[in-house]
């Protein structure tokens, strides 16, 4: 048989053509998980960002095909913005839960004044955050030879902070609503005020908010595997496991410094 993109001479059971990638078949992992399946067609135009966050949940494959056509700064930005925020409320959860009274309201002073600052310091660890993944997903294409830019890998990379977004929002919510309350009351020794104000941010529902965490990073994994397959003209099979490959190093020394 012959490619029908470049005319190439193909055996029969090949999935790409050796000489242009044009992909000739599904691939056995394709037809085994549906949301692996590449795009039937070309989109004519790419697609607004808002779209492409919202098919990054509902039609992912669609979503990142997309943008690895076409990378736009736009909604990576906007995903930085709201992670950015998202990471902020968490530390404002547990302050939200501390009631001291007597000479101990400065603590909650002392506690917004944090949250504001963690504003900051979250901007900024986002954004080397966001930066680093993107080049340690860049970066081993590109010594082997691969087409992939740093700016449309990090589009991909950005477009995939949806699942972060999502694991943060649902993490917020279970710590406004299942951290214990604590009131310091006017009596209490310095002590006592630093066991209980210790005692929030050790409270067991932080584990849950790990595990959220680590999911919506797998989650994310995911998502870079429809994107890194298509920019650097990989099978599948190849860019899944280069991709949970690279997440799980990343999440390696993610959770080493956090």
């Amino acid at each position: 048989m012959s490619c029908p993109k470049c005319g190439a001479l193909v055996a029969p059971d090949e999935e790409v053509c050796p000489e242009c990638n044009h992909r000739l078949a599904e691939e056995t992992l394709e037809r085994l998980l549906p949301l692996l399946k590449r795009p039937e067609k070309e989109p004519i135009s790419p697609m607004p960002f808002p779209i492409r966050i919202a098919k990054a949940v509902i039609a992912p494959s669609q979503a990142f095909h997309d943008i690895a056509r076409a990378p736009d700064a736009a909604g990576p930005i906007i995903l930085y913005a709201l992670n950015v925020l998202a990471v902020t409320i968490y530390y404002a959860a547990g302050w939200n839960h501390i009631y001291p009274f007597g000479d101990y309201w400065i603590l909650r002073l002392l506690g917004d004044g944090a949250v504001l600052g963690r504003l900051f310091s979250n901007a900024l660890m986002v954004l080397i955050q966001l930066l680093f993944l993107g080049f340690i997903y860049w970066l081993p294409f590109r010594l082997i030879g691969r087409k992939s830019s740093f700016k449309r890998d990090l589009s991909i990379v950005g477009y995939a902070y949806v699942p972060i977004l999502i694991g943060r929002a649902l993490s917020v919510l279970i710590l406004f609503t299942s951290i214990p309350t604590i009131i310091i009351p006017v009596n209490a020794s310095l002590l006592q005020a630093q066991i209980s104000v210790t005692s929030i941010f050790i409270s067991p529902v932080w584990n849950t908010v790990a595990v959220i965490e680590i999911a919506s990073w797998l989650w994310a994994a995911f998502l870079i595997v429809l994107g890194i397959r298509q920019v650097n003209e990989l099978s599948t099979t190849t860019a899944l496991i280069s991709s949970y490959a690279i997440m799980l190093i990343f999440l390696a020394i993610y959770v080493t410094l956090v």
